[in-house]
């Protein structure tokens, strides 16, 4: 109906503009054949209503956004893989970025999928499962990290430990850790604790555990699958 309206509106326009042109002719130089200039209006107009009429504008709706393949390929990844970010989305479903992202958008407008930075990167979630499909989705991004994974193996033997003891018995840089320890607290996988030490102590929490537990299976799998 929509593409009804518009295309008599445009129709409408284009015949007002021929109108003014009619009225206009005797003030038009000798020359010019009106004749052609009103096919040539029509011709416009049946095009464009053509044009609309025949779906060549279609407009993306929360109905029919999964109706094309890459798309609907790109919904099952995330699915199946949330917080996986723009270029390895693209890579995995062998799309060129500019490709992938122009289609994400549209998942995204359509109340689809969300997206959120993490890491100076853009991660991807279903809007479906909630505020734990963005926290698993959160989680699972920050703990691709090895060393992230490392922060996070090392406190759940350790609970306990403040930034300097960590980056030693791991022997990274403490500025790295201090980075993927803010990350870790932001995405609630780990707390801090300053009761009873001028320096915070860290914990992983109850949702990092798990998620470490679920991440580290995930690991193994692909491992043993890929040998």
């Amino acid at each position: 109906m929509r593409y009804i309206m518009r295309a008599g509106i445009i129709c409408m326009a284009i015949l007002l503009g021929a109108t003014t042109i009619g009225r206009a002719a005797p003030d038009l130089q000798p020359n010019i054949d009106l004749t052609a200039i009103a096919v040539l209006i029509t011709v416009v107009a049946l095009l464009l209503a053509f044009f609309f009429l025949m779906g060549g504008v279609k407009y993306v709706t929360p109905e029919n956004v999964l109706d094309t393949e890459i798309r609907k390929n790109l919904y099952e990844y995330i699915d199946e893989y949330p917080g996986s970010h723009l270029r390895e989305i693209a890579r995995e479903l062998d799309l060129k970025p500019s490709n992938a992202a122009w289609h994400l958008r549209k998942l995204e407008q359509t109340n689809l999928i969300r997206s959120r930075a993490i890491g100076g990167k853009k991660v991807y979630y279903l809007v479906e499962g909630g505020v734990e499909a963005k926290q698993r989705a959160v989680a699972e991004s920050i703990l691709r990290n090895k060393n992230a994974r490392d922060i996070m193996a090392y406190l759940s033997e350790h609970p306990g430990k403040h930034l300097l003891e960590i980056a030693h018995a791991l022997n990274i840089n403490h500025h790295v850790v201090k980075w993927h320890i803010n990350k870790l607290f932001e995405a609630e996988l780990i707390e801090g604790d300053t009761t009873n030490s001028a320096y915070p102590i860290y914990y992983p929490t109850e949702i990092g555990r798990q998620f470490m537990d679920s991440y580290t299976e995930y690991l193994k799998t692909t491992v043993e699958t890929a040998s």
